[in-house]
């Protein structure tokens, strides 16, 4: 039977994957430029390839610094422990992670120009957990009100 437990183990499990592929790709970078260069249309000259990996390499840290926080965050809330001032970081940390994701990416549009539809959805996201971040700033106020009131 499917539970919330379940669910929780499941997200850490794909953090920790995802964390594990954004490493392999930056490792294996140089390779897959070229096998995007062999295989597929070329909207890269080579003049642009260097910049363009400095800015996907550049994607890295960013993408790192969020799955960090999010594996963080996701730990929290398997020990219970929802509403503090350390997942208001975290979150604060993954939507600022995915601002600069945003304009890292926007910045590789000048190679290609699909990529600024990825900043637009990175931006999006940044800014959909920003959202979800004051709620829960929100709720540890009134957390905290509450427990001064008892």
């Amino acid at each position: 039977m499917w539970n919330s437990n379940k669910s929780l183990k499941l997200s850490c499990i794909c953090t920790r994957l995802v964390m594990a592929l954004v490493l392999v790709c930056a490792a294996a970078l140089p390779y897959l430029v070229d096998l995007y260069l062999s295989i597929g249309p070329h909207y890269l000259s080579e003049m642009d390839i260097k910049p363009f990996m400095i800015i996907l390499y550049a994607c890295c840290v960013p993408a790192l610094a969020a799955l960090y926080s999010l594996d963080r965050l996701l730990a929290n809330i398997k020990r219970e422990d929802i509403f503090t001032d350390k997942n208001v970081a975290y979150l604060r940390a993954i939507s600022w992670c995915c601002f600069g994701v945003a304009v890292l990416v926007a910045m590789a549009g000048y190679y290609y120009f699909l990529f600024y539809f990825v900043a637009i959805v990175a931006a999006f996201i940044g800014l959909i957990v920003r959202v979800v971040k004051n709620v829960i700033e929100q709720a540890v106020i009134i957390k905290t009100e509450n427990d001064f009131t008892i």
